[in-house]
């Protein structure tokens, strides 16, 4: 790995300290110091921005990192054909299923706290996992989960680029250092480089995206299992959000190792509306999260769906996930015979490399068809795409 300047090989750029590198590959969407253009520097108040700026002195109490970063924004078509830009499953609800998920969340006492141990909900997925409930720590989705890991175990965070985009902003926001590893020239793993880094950085937590979002490429998953019982002071995080897809986890060598952390989310199987993820680690390392949780973070609605979900519509929801598998072959076929460069992948998405992706969402945007597009960097040159229906996947290749 080639490096511009600097003395820290592993991190791409700087903004106030957080890293010392800049990565001679260029700009990165992914990483905080090339966001909007800011290069790694600390930013000055004149360089800030006319909304901060109307801040007046208050402006120079928000950290540089953080003047430097725009807020997530997700662009919406004027009218919408197929929503093909966030990673969710396609498929509503079966009637009957909503008829009873609507009868449980009638009886929820919202005059009431919700119960901050989330008891059912731990019991319904303590058994359908086969783990003890007090190995399950439940999070507001995987952000806020992300978030805990990062307040629990504070230190250098570590990650691959491009990857999951909330393990830069949960480091941002803590003022922790990142420390980024950039990925091969099809986003392989580079394994060596991981290890490197974790010698010489000492990071508190590793996260591991197992399949990667935004690439869908799918890692070996030994490399997880083999960090974590090398290093056995550093949180290693096998985040399997896109686990009905790829078919493949980790959760079988939490016992082994004190270390190892997996992760998932409710939302990638068709409850993306609830923001319910957990993770399943040791007692010990367990209870360590849940000093930092915080209280009532699951809403009792929250927590009634899916405790229903669980216990009455993982069948569904699996069946429906096989689906988005056949149709993620069929449309990747149908893509690469149109001559787009498609990645292999593991997950409910296709990261598509074509000659002007600004031209092809505007032109996919024109016809109500909302795609993933990537600012200046490595995936410039890319959109995601979301798995969806045949008949969204029939609407998307017409208008391409």
């Amino acid at each position: 790995m080639q490096v511009s300047q600097g003395s820290d090989p592993f991190c791409p750029a700087s903004v106030a300290g957080i890293c010392s590198v800049q990565v001679s590959q260029g700009s990165d969407p992914f990483c905080p110091a090339s966001v909007a253009g800011i290069g790694p520097r600390a930013v000055r108040y004149a360089d800030m921005s006319d909304d901060l700026a109307a801040l007046g002195p208050l402006a120079e109490r928000i950290p540089p990192v953080l003047r430097a970063t725009a807020a997530y924004h997700v662009p919406v078509p004027p009218t919408l054909v197929a929503k093909l830009d966030a990673n969710e499953l396609p498929y509503p609800l079966p009637l009957e299923l909503r008829t009873k998920l609507g009868a449980v969340l009638a009886e929820v006492a919202l005059e009431r706290y919700p119960d901050p141990a989330a008891r059912q909900l731990r019991a319904a997925a303590a058994k359908h996992l086969g783990v003890d409930g007090e190995q399950i720590t439940f999070g507001n989705g995987s952000d806020e989960l992300i978030a805990m890991l990062c307040a629990a175990f504070a230190g250098p965070i570590l990650y691959p680029v491009p990857s999951f985009v909330y393990y830069r902003m949960a480091a941002m926001n803590r003022g922790l250092p990142a420390v980024e590893v950039p990925l091969g020239p099809r986003f392989e793993l580079d394994e060596a480089a991981v290890v490197q880094a974790i010698r010489e950085r000492k990071p508190s937590v590793v996260f591991l995206a197992l399949p990667n979002n935004p690439t869908g490429t799918l890692w070996r998953m030994e490399f997880a299992v083999e960090l974590a019982a090398a290093h056995r002071d550093t949180v290693i995080v096998s985040d399997e959000a896109y686990l009905a897809y790829a078919g493949v986890t980790n959760l079988d060598h939490v016992a082994a190792h004190p270390n190892l952390v997996v992760m998932r989310t409710l939302s990638k199987i068709g409850l993306a509306g609830l923001r319910v993820g957990f993770t399943v680690a040791h007692r010990e390392l367990a209870g360590v999260l849940e000093r930092v949780r915080p209280p009532y973070n699951l809403s009792s609605l929250d927590q009634a769906a899916a405790t229903f979900m669980i216990e009455h519509a993982m069948p569904w929801c699996e069946a429906r996930a096989a689906e988005v598998v056949a149709e993620r072959a069929h449309l990747a076929a149908a893509l690469a015979e149109r001559g787009f460069d498609v990645l292999p992948s593991a997950a409910n998405l296709l990261l598509v490399r074509v000659v002007d992706a600004k031209a092809v969402h505007a032109k996919l945007s024109a016809a109500g068809i909302s795609v993933r597009m990537f600012g200046p960097g490595r995936l410039s040159d890319y959109i995601r795409i979301t798995v969806g229906t045949p008949a969204e996947s029939a609407a998307l290749l017409t208008s391409l």
